[in-house]
């Protein structure tokens, strides 16, 4: 689990009423994504937290579709 710098974190998101990656306060961030130097939990909303949390082993993770222009 990645440790973040509480440095450029704001009081609500150390105290894990805000997303770690957007500030989204409601709903509240409920997905663990990692923790702080003194261990403390940092949390994310559902949606930035599919891009801090790692692909499950033996997953085949989306793949976003590409549009050719002519």
């Amino acid at each position: 689990m990645p440790t973040f710098d509480p440095a450029g974190l704001t009081a609500t998101q150390l105290e894990g009423d805000a997303c770690v990656v957007c500030h989204k306060k409601w709903p509240r961030p409920r997905v663990l994504v990692g923790r702080l130097p003194d261990d403390a939990p940092v949390h994310a909303c559902d949606d930035c937290a599919e891009a801090l949390l790692p692909v499950p082993e033996g997953a085949i993770p989306l793949q976003r579709r590409s549009r050719a222009f002519s």
